[in-house]
């Protein structure tokens, strides 16, 4: 009778205290006996140690037991001049005996750019990516902040920025280290305008070509993404007529089968632009929102003098064009749900956020940067619907079932990884659910309005234990592939 055994692992995990430079031999990676046990290791054997794009074959020596009883790790001048950490940062450390690869890490990056004020070194996002930056030994590795003009092309490193703590005032300061190129980059560049700035589409684009993995990696274009989902068919019946204006005669042809319409940038984000026109027996009537964020109606007695004065809000801009779906109302104002998806340390989708944006009394948008204001889902659904968001049957899983959805269609649909996605729902007065938006760069509030620092922690932390199973440092992680010795 033979035993069914699982097969022993072949990789071995261990955190470790980054120690810095030791002795003056070259190649050589010193850890005391209790790692050397833990990760399977022997004295003087031969791996491949690596480090974000960094690798090369180094010696393995054991370090005094009585000098050093912590889970510690020192590498030799010439390593650590290239692997540039803070002593006493904690890092992970895996070991494959099947490639012999040892693997120091996570190396994630958070890839943005320099505000150009000296307000702040990276303007409205830096509280954000000082929060991300922070929780790095909560994850085990290293989060880093880099820019277009940080990375060395010719030998594969980055000049990256952790924060230091100021001792006296307890605030933070960026402070500079020497880095390979990252496991994993989080593209945090916000907005689309930097995106298509000329050094800064290079490098995502050789970014996305060395090898790493890059997540989050774009802007999403709405007519695009409608593309891209309209021949998924468990998304589908989520879009909304829609159509690409390449002529007035697109908007006309809407306008004559819906009375109701929205033109849309194709590529726009916050409610900018969006114009809402209703066709009547008089004419046309219009209205969107100025940039000091006034609402401005208008009323055009044909369709060419309606065009004539549409021209200048729309200028050379792409617009797409979409039936005006009758939206619910809560407390006489539209709303639309706001969901936070993220994966999580498993690769999986999750919801981190639902809630309700209600538009202010004068707007016909409901992004809160338009004054809309946030309610709890349960609050709107037993208002409006008389239903629970929890109830398992019903529009409280019709919602949840749609958010489950939508984020995996997408990724499978454009073949690109993401890491979180914002998506934007509505129900119309019928109980149907639409998909209004995917934001690929969804805005993260450091206050949460249910008052749960649970839930802010949370929406930071799942981005970055996805970059660490990305980067192949969970035990569940996919591993590495065999490495190839520079």
């Amino acid at each position: 009778m033979t035993l069914n055994r699982k097969n022993p692992p072949s990789r071995w995990f261990t955190k470790v205290s980054w120690g810095g430079s030791l002795g003056e031999d070259q190649q050589c990676v010193y850890l005391p006996p209790s790692v050397l046990k833990l990760l399977k290791l022997v004295p003087e054997k031969t791996v491949i140690l690596k480090a974000g794009a960094f690798q090369t074959p180094v010696r393995i020596l054991q370090l005094s037991s009585n000098s050093h009883t912590e889970a510690i790790i020192f590498v030799s001048p010439d390593l650590a001049n290239i692997i540039g950490l803070s002593s006493n940062q904690t890092m992970t450390l895996v070991y494959d005996t099947k490639t012999s690869l040892l693997s120091v890490g996570p190396l994630i990056g958070l890839f943005t750019v320099r505000n150009i004020f000296p307000d702040s070194e990276y303007g409205s996002q830096e509280p954000v990516l000082l929060a991300l930056a922070n929780s790095a030994n909560e994850l085990g590795g290293i989060v880093f902040i880099f820019c277009p003009e940080d990375i060395q092309w010719e030998n594969s490193t980055v000049t990256g920025y952790v924060p230091q703590k100021n001792t006296e005032d307890g605030s933070s300061r960026w402070s500079e280290i020497k880095l390979p190129l990252p496991d994993v980059v989080y593209d945090r560049i916000p907005s689309r305008s930097i995106e298509a700035r000329p050094d800064v589409f290079e490098s995502i684009t050789r970014l996305k070509n060395s090898g790493l993995k890059y997540f989050n990696p774009m802007f999403l274009d709405k007519w695009k993404t409608h593309l891209a989902l309209q021949d998924i068919s468990e998304v589908k019946g989520y879009l909304p007529p829609t159509a690409l204006v390449d002529s007035p005669q697109d908007i006309k042809e809407f306008l004559d089968n819906y009375r109701s319409v929205f033109l849309k940038p194709s590529a726009g984000s916050l409610g900018k632009r969006i114009v809402k026109i209703d066709a009547s027996k008089k004419g046309y009537s219009y209205i969107y929102r100025s940039r000091d964020k006034l609402s401005v109606q208008g009323n055009a007695p044909d369709f060419d003098s309606l065009m004539n004065q549409l021209r200048n809000i729309m200028g050379k801009r792409r617009f797409i064009v979409q039936k005006d779906l009758n939206l619910s109302l809560f407390e006489n104002s539209t709303f639309d749900i706001r969901v936070l998806a993220q994966k999580d340390m498993f690769g999986n989708w999750r919801r981190t956020k639902i809630y309700v944006r209600v538009a202010a009394p004068d707007s016909f948008l409901s992004n809160l940067s338009d004054g809309a204001r946030p309610q709890p889902i349960n609050t709107v659904l037993t208002e409006v619907f008389n239903t629970s968001f929890s109830d398992k049957e019903g529009l409280g899983e019709n919602i949840r079932s749609a958010v489950r959805k939508i984020p995996p269609a997408l990724e499978n649909a454009t073949g690109m990884i993401w890491g979180e996605l914002g998506i934007d729902l509505g129900i119309d007065k019928e109980g149907r659910i639409w998909l209004i938006e995917v934001n690929s760069k969804p805005f993260r509030a450091l206050v949460s309005n249910s008052g749960s620092i649970n839930l802010i922690r949370r929406s930071l932390l799942r981005p970055l234990e996805f970059a660490k199973f990305l980067a192949g440092f969970y035990k569940h992680s996919p591993a590495s592939e065999n490495p190839v010795p520079n």
